[in-house]
């Protein structure tokens, strides 16, 4: 009897001691999933981010986009918005930087209420304090299709022709980007 209870014990307490993660997940296009893959990657409490592509009308339009994968006790969502507004052109809705048509254009895909909360807020935020209109849209996320795996992790597979590439089409170094370079960003949230 004592040995049963011990192990209910034992089995209890790892329970406890082996606290959940929050998994989430958030959709971003800004333009190249190279360089939207690069941004969220290796970041502390991001899991795993894949490239690909979400439809974005019935007609099978599509538009480049990553989905990022994140424990929301190590990294909200306030801060991978963050992210998100220091490295696009949200003034483009025509694509980004030297990428240009729909496939490039960027956009919020939401999956919750609280994400499309978080999201609107933090873009009206940016609004005010450049006093100019976002160009960057909030959407109900669509279904995602991940790309070939030779566009995953585009900038560790070819460092030297992702930096390239990035750096003449104009995208900044965004996965140079700490987010405590950015706390005090007007457009930062607690959003989890």
């Amino acid at each position: 009897m004592l040995g049963k209870t011990i192990t209910v014990l034992l089995l209890s307490l790892t329970v406890v001691l082996a606290a959940p993660t929050r998994a989430a997940q958030a959709i971003f296009a800004g333009g190249s999933f190279w360089v939207m893959d690069a941004l969220f990657a290796e970041r502390p409490g991001v899991a795993n981010v894949a490239a690909g592509w979400i439809q974005t009308s019935s007609r099978q339009q599509r538009r480049q986009a990553v989905r990022v994968e994140y424990d929301s006790q190590q990294i909200s969502y306030g801060e991978l918005l963050t992210l998100y507004w220091a490295v696009v052109d949200v003034f483009d809705k025509e694509g980004q930087f030297c990428d240009r048509g729909r496939e490039y254009s960027p956009a919020l895909y939401v999956q919750t209420a609280l994400q499309q909360r978080f999201a609107q807020q933090s873009r009206a935020k940016l609004e005010l304090e450049l006093g100019k209109q976002i160009q960057v849209r909030i959407l109900p996320a669509s279904p995602f299709t991940p790309a070939l795996a030779r566009h995953q992790q585009y900038y560790r597979q070819h460092p030297l022709l992702y930096g390239g590439y990035r750096r003449v089409c104009g995208y900044p170094a965004g996965e140079k980007l700490r987010l405590s370079t950015l706390a005090g960003a007007p457009f930062a949230t607690s959003a989890q």
